[in-house]
């Protein structure tokens, strides 16, 4: 299980800091790396796990909160 650390903004256009548990065994091909938001799979902001949606959004139950990965 691999952790690191992450930006996510969320549907404010606000920044923050998270955590975010990496997939296991992924297969990447040859030509093709996976995107960070693509390798996760949750992700951690003051301490409520959220996994993500079909759309690669993370949608907090305990504040409203909408976020997505900021990829570097």
């Amino acid at each position: 299980m691999e952790i690191v650390d992450i930006k996510i903004k969320d549907q404010f256009d606000q920044i923050h800091d998270a955590k975010a548990q990496l997939k296991q065994n992924l297969v990447e091909h040859e030509n093709e790396t996976l995107k960070l938001s693509q390798r996760i799979e949750h992700i951690i902001v003051d301490n409520e796990i959220i996994l993500p949606t079909t759309e690669l959004l993370f949608e907090s139950e305990q504040n409203e909160n909408i976020y997505r990965v900021v990829e570097e």
